[in-house]
């Protein structure tokens, strides 16, 4: 039991014991005597498997009340999920510092009797840096920062009046909206991420933001295709691209556009969406709310080489598939660290593995995999876990049945999937106001 990694909480559980099976086998009875109930109990082999695998129905009553009487937590817990708990580190000089700027900071704000200058650029600066360190900040750690600091924004909107504080804190608003939108969804909350980022296109209308409310209206697009409503994400991204500003709007628009027209198989007009996200590349670069914050916010030829691979992914071309994601792998290794994606890096990785595995190269998909295969828990987020349940449901065709490779690899991708980000992680809801 303890040379993989566990399945249920139990099994972490008894992995932290160092049980084998036979030493469960064997304790069951003497915990059983212990919890004052009247035996002998025993538990054969196969229920104990089931158990240790997690996702079984719930055992009789008294095997529940030893189950929890030995490792004290309730028996739903038990043969649920297991829990992944970010280590705590010695803190450092540097998290000295970051941590006491950041509440001095707050400080400012809360004491200020009115809004100044000084508070409203706090707050921007504050959302400015979320943008940025999304692409590489684990979702979990985003979420709580993000929610604070979006109560902070309602807080100051009940103090202020004035037209023009007003229209600067909806902006920073309606950012970090957005922000907990693709947070959301990267926990796996579809719903939730849809409801933020209408709240944040809401933003952009009452202050006729325009690149606000297209970044808004993109985010709802993705997750509308990701959700399985592609027509539903073509009409809003049509919608969206009548208002939305040349450059860096409208070229994530008309990604996310093709990405959802290929899921109804429409060939010809994902070539054409992509050639105008393109062209539009060409004219970004001055929008600023969009390219002078970046992070998030932004859209550059990496992402857009991503989209590319994706959509060609779901038409099922194996050939193009492969040179966009590989362009796309490119394009990120040129990126510096900071301003690099990590997780559309690994959205890139396994579009390669699936366009291989469209071609029929089982071994050039595991290579291209395995980066992924080995990522933590809290990096695996929802659109990762999705990419791979879908490669994984493609290695169970009758086109791979019987192959040694895909049984190997198929049996991977599921215990990455059963760990993923989503499934491993006690959610909190994120509404909107």
């Amino acid at each position: 039991m303890a040379n993989r990694d566990p399945r249920s909480r139990l099994e972490q559980l008894a992995q932290a014991r160092r049980l084998s099976l036979g030493d469960f086998l064997r304790e069951f009875p003497r915990q059983a005597e212990a919890a004052g109930e009247e035996g002998p109990f025993h538990v054969s082999e196969r229920q104990a498997k089931r158990w240790l695998a997690g996702g079984a129905p719930l055992p009789r009553a008294v095997s529940c009340r030893v189950l929890e009487h030995w490792f004290e937590e309730p028996v739903e817990q038990l043969l649920g999920p297991p829990k992944f708990e970010v280590a705590v580190a010695a803190v450092s000089e540097e998290e000295i510092i970051v941590n006491a700027a950041r509440e001095s900071a707050n400080h400012s704000i809360e004491s200020s009797s009115a809004i100044d200058p000084s508070a409203l650029e706090q707050l921007a600066a504050m959302a400015a840096q979320s943008a940025v360190d999304y692409y590489k900040t684990s979702s979990i750690e985003m979420l709580s920062s993000l929610v604070a600091l979006r109560n902070s924004v309602y807080e100051q909107l009940d103090r202020t009046h004035k037209p023009r504080q007003q229209a600067e804190l909806y902006l920073i608003a309606g950012q970090v909206c957005g922000l907990l939108s693709s947070v959301s969804w990267d926990l796996g909350y579809a719903d939730k991420a849809e409801e933020q980022a209408r709240a944040a296109h809401t933003y952009g209308s009452v202050i006729d933001h325009l690149s606000l409310s297209a970044w808004a209206r993109a985010l709802q697009v993705t997750v509308a295709f990701w959700d399985g409503r592609p027509r539903h994400a073509v009409t809003i991204a049509q919608a969206a691209l009548e208002t939305a500003p040349a450059g860096t709007a409208r070229a994530r628009l008309h990604s996310v556009k093709a990405r959802s027209l290929a899921l109804l198989g429409a060939r010809q007009e994902v070539q054409a969406e992509l050639t105008k996200a393109a062209d539009e590349l060409d004219r970004a670069g001055d929008d600023p709310f969009l390219d002078e914050i970046g992070g998030e916010l932004g859209f550059d030829r990496s992402r857009h080489a991503l989209c590319a691979g994706a959509a060609f992914v779901a038409l099922g071309d194996g050939d193009q598939a492969e040179v966009e994601a590989l362009r796309a792998l490119e394009l990120f290794g040129e990126l510096p660290e900071a301003n690099r994606w990590a997780a559309g890096e690994s959205g890139a990785r396994i579009d390669l593995g699936t366009a291989r595995v469209l071609r029929g190269d089982l071994a050039g998909a595991e290579s291209a995999l395995r980066p992924v295969l080995e990522l933590d828990p809290p990096r695996r987020t929802e659109a990762v876990a999705l990419r791979m349940q879908n490669l994984g449901r493609m290695l169970g065709t009758a086109r791979y049945r019987g192959a040694i490779e895909a049984i190997t690899l198929g049996d991977e991708i599921e215990d990455f999937t059963t760990h993923s980000l989503a499934r491993t992680t006690v959610r909190a809801i994120t509404d909107g106001r």
